[in-house]
């Protein structure tokens, strides 16, 4: 558990400070100080500006179907690449902006508070049944909302899997903790902390490294997708908005978009219906994974049935998402229910989704987490997520065609 004690002035300094970890001083440009730390000193905005966030990742996200699982399996199945070159994007913007920040000294909690004080190698294997997960469920913890907000009950069967997965998750924590604290690398999480010296520079010929792929795409056109759909949105500007939208959550929240606590909660909740006793013994619904003290009070959060500070910022995340894919399919008249998967596709993606599930809290994220933040964070947690991921979606690809075609 991190402790971050933030004390919000009126103006100038702002103290913050991460017990057992560092100390930061933070002095915003005084045009920018009112907006930095708003959702901190005013929780009760936490819920709205998430809300929004979530409704237009979602219209976005149908209208260009930019899907991280999709396109891993497309590569790995089809070897279709017409999607990679958006997804690299999505990192390669992530750092550079986040780069600027850090060198202009605008960043509220570097790292964030989300992303814990120690590297486990438990995020490698996370991230590999996370991978293989999302190709069997057809959709990661973002994508299986976008297009379960649409009608797709493939994705509402990854859904249910995603919560099944959360249930056990909870049964299975405490060995799971003790493998963690066995397994932990560094309490160093990124590479701007483990090398203050070079980290940064690193990070600079990160990002060069992979514009030189970037601008030849673009050179041979194949940064845009010919697309006769309606309503199409290019993938690379979804891309761009984005990764955009993440900094500014990050700057007004103190940490990027994560969402798969959201899923646990909602777990927890329906497990409180039918088995209260049970849910009051399991340790990991006790926990507070997320304790801040504002001047305002404590915001404390974790992944039991409680209202708190993951509950208002991570469920209408997870609700706008639904609900924006769904004025979008309505606009573009093409929401439909159904039809239902055939019994071994609806098996593999309820299957999948619990995989999931499990691997995101194996980890201590997700995709939208690791990849779309933690990634251009430099974060060691992310980069060892990501390496699983990849490798988890290689062997989703080689299983998914002998699960269904069997």
């Amino acid at each position: 558990m991190i402790t971050l004690h933030y004390v919000a002035q009126p103006r100038g300094v702002r103290d913050c400070f991460i017990t057992g970890w560092t100390w930061l001083s933070l002095q915003p440009l005084p045009t920018l100080e009112a907006i930095f730390y708003m959702l901190l000193a005013n929780p009760n905005l936490l819920f709205p500006a998430f809300l929004l966030a979530g409704l237009l990742m979602g219209w976005l996200l149908h209208r260009s179907d930019f899907c991280i699982s999709g396109i891993l399996r497309d590569v790995f199945m089809f070897r279709d690449y017409t999607q990679l070159p958006p997804l690299l994007l999505v990192v390669a913007a992530g750092m550079l902006l986040f780069q600027l920040a850090r060198m202009a000294g605008i960043l509220p909690f570097d790292p964030p508070p989300t992303y814990g004080s120690e590297v486990s190698l438990l995020a490698l294997g996370g991230g590999l049944l996370f991978g293989i997960g999302m190709v069997l469920a057809g959709g990661c913890v973002v994508g299986t909302l976008y297009k379960l907000g649409s009608g797709n009950l493939t994705s509402l069967l990854a859904f249910l899997g995603m919560l099944v997965g959360s249930m056990i998750y909870a049964e299975i924590y405490p060995a799971v903790a003790e493998l963690r604290q066995a397994t932990v690398l560094t309490d160093r999480p990124t590479l701007v902390q483990a090398w203050p010296e070079g980290g940064l520079l690193a990070g600079w010929g990160l990002v060069a490294l992979a514009a030189i792929p970037l601008v030849l795409w673009w050179r041979q056109g194949r940064i845009t997708i010919n697309s006769p759909a309606a309503g199409f949105i290019q993938p690379w500007r979804v891309a761009l908005i984005l990764v955009a939208l993440n900094l500014l959550i990050y700057l007004l929240a103190g940490w990027p978009f994560s969402i798969s606590t959201a899923y646990t909660k909602i777990a927890a909740f329906l497990e409180l219906l039918v088995a209260p006793g049970h849910v009051a013994q399991l340790a990991y619904f006790q926990q507070d994974s997320r304790v801040i003290e504002t001047t305002g009070g404590r915001l404390t959060g974790g992944p039991g049935p409680r209202i708190d500070l993951i509950f208002i910022s991570e469920i209408p995340l997870l609700l706008g998402i639904m609900l924006g894919a769904l004025a979008s399919a309505l606009a573009l008249k093409e929401f439909h229910l159904g039809p239902w998967p055939p019994r071994r596709q609806g098996m593999a993606a309820f299957a999948g989704g619990a995989l999931v599930l499990l691997g995101a809290r194996l980890a201590g994220g997700c995709n939208l987490k690791f990849i779309l933040g933690g990634l251009p964070l430099l974060s060691f947690q992310a980069m060892l997520f990501a390496a699983g991921l990849v490798a988890g979606a290689w062997l989703g690809a080689l299983l998914l065609p002998r699960i269904i075609l069997r």
